[in-house]
């Protein structure tokens, strides 16, 4: 199984999957444990409410201009994942750019195509051209956790939910995948902004979990505080 961590084309880990008429069974991903992680002060299991972007960028509307902070970053590496993990392939590849230093925009859109081409294999879809009516991804983040790696310098991992579906007759997928992005500050990208970076160094990932359970707790995730929009 490949390790899911830090990779350009924040591509989906190949797995296998079986599908059942109502939905595809939830399998958590496979990951080494991390010895050497250690957890920021104040990381338990309290849900973090992620930090507001400064604005919004593009007809796609990706949230920019994170604040200076290790939430910042955590919250910017959320947004990276939540727009770069998609079935359409320019709307990938302009989140990669969007979210990349400039010298690696390159490099980051040539991997959000592949990426996009790997969730349509993974979906039993056609990897280019158009999709069938109904067809859709969504990735939402339900756990976070993160450590300083160097000054402006933030390694996070990322819990997301994907959720789609390959046409209006098929059968729903839904599945938690984690990740790590690392995270460094650009002083001078949008005025200053959090921007995903290859990793040297790179680790697995924590275990995949569904929160409220055990195993979220003990992979140290920290649950997603969501607002009402009526608030």
């Amino acid at each position: 199984m490949e390790d899911p961590a830090l990779r350009w084309d924040l591509g989906p880990v190949r797995r296998r999957h079986r599908v059942r008429r109502v939905a595809i069974a939830v399998v958590a991903l496979v990951a080494v444990a991390v010895a050497a992680w250690i957890l920021r002060p104040g990381s338990g299991v309290e849900p973090v409410a992620l930090a507001e972007p400064a604005g919004y960028q593009g007809t796609a509307g990706f949230p920019v201009g994170f604040p200076h902070t290790e939430l910042g970053a955590a919250s910017a590496a959320a947004a990276t994942l939540e727009a770069a993990w998609t079935l359409d392939e320019a709307q990938a590849m302009a989140a990669a750019q969007l979210y990349a230093a400039p010298e690696q925009q390159a490099a980051a859109r040539a991997g959000a195509a592949s990426a996009t081409k790997g969730w349509r294999r993974t979906l039993g879809l056609p990897e280019e051209g158009s999709l069938p009516t109904g067809a859709a991804m969504r990735s939402s983040t339900i756990g976070i956790r993160w450590q300083e790696r160097a000054q402006d310098q933030i390694l996070v991992s990322v819990l997301v939910q994907v959720t789609a579906t390959k046409g209006d007759a098929s059968p729903l997928y839904s599945s938690p995948y984690a990740m790590n992005l690392l995270m460094t500050w650009h002083p001078t990208l949008r005025g200053g902004d959090w921007v995903n970076t290859p990793d040297t160094r790179p680790v697995a990932a924590p275990p995949a979990a569904a929160p409220g359970s055990p195993q979220f707790t003990a992979a140290g995730w920290r649950p997603i505080a969501h607002t009402d929009p009526a608030e």
